[in-house]
């Protein structure tokens, strides 16, 4: 089933909804952040998601399901360039082809490094007294980090649109305008809310 242009651009669509719920439920996590107690309740969430049993498991599967809408991504690319291989003359949004879609790769590729770098820092980082608060609050009072953070997040609203777009597309909802503008204000939504973190903490201290 999934060996068809059909099937790959199906399996990208049910794969990237898998993800974007994912993001959904850690966004809602993150939203601790701002309880404005010091760090308590998110210190008290993060503690409770490591002692988790689940943790690990369900850390396995989104692996997988990303590493499987990369296969899809990267295959359908190839197969694209393989249908025109001496590329277009004129640029030009053809055929709804909008910047999104056409640096769609790109912009994968720069997520896939900025998650490394996220669960590098924040997962795997040193945690001390004030607990991974602290380390949140830390880390997003460095103008760098505060700013790569902000700009990766508008990497991400471009491609949660066309991703979640095409996704509806595959799945025959697009027709909607109701489905085509939810997905456009969660795309907002979901980068807006990680983006608020970093400027929050920045302008706190």
């Amino acid at each position: 089933m999934f060996s068809t242009s059909i099937g790959k651009k199906l399996g990208m669509a049910l794969t990237g909804l898998i993800l974007y719920s994912f993001l959904i439920g850690h966004l809602a996590g993150n939203l601790q952040l701002f309880a404005g107690d010091g760090g308590t309740a998110f210190n008290t969430y993060a503690e409770f998601m490591i002692s988790n049993p689940l943790l690990i498991p369900t850390e396995f599967i989104l692996l997988g399901v990303l590493i499987t809408h990369v296969v899809f991504a990267v295959s359908l690319s190839r197969t694209a360039r393989r249908a025109r291989p001496q590329g277009y003359a004129v640029r030009k949004a053809v055929g709804g082809r909008s910047l999104a879609s056409r640096t769609m790769i790109w912009s994968g590729l720069t997520i896939l490094v900025f998650l490394i770098i996220h669960i590098r820092t924040f997962k795997f980082g040193e945690i001390g007294e004030g607990g991974l608060f602290a380390l949140v609050a830390e880390t997003f009072q460095q103008p760098v980090w505060a700013g790569g953070y902000l700009l990766v997040m508008t990497v991400l609203v471009f491609l949660l649109w066309h991703a979640m777009h095409s996704a509806f597309q595959t799945l025959g909802w697009h027709a909607r305008a109701g489905w085509r503008l939810a997905s456009t204000l969660m795309s907002i939504l979901i980068a807006g809310g990680f983006a608020a973190i970093p400027v929050y903490f920045f302008l706190a201290q």
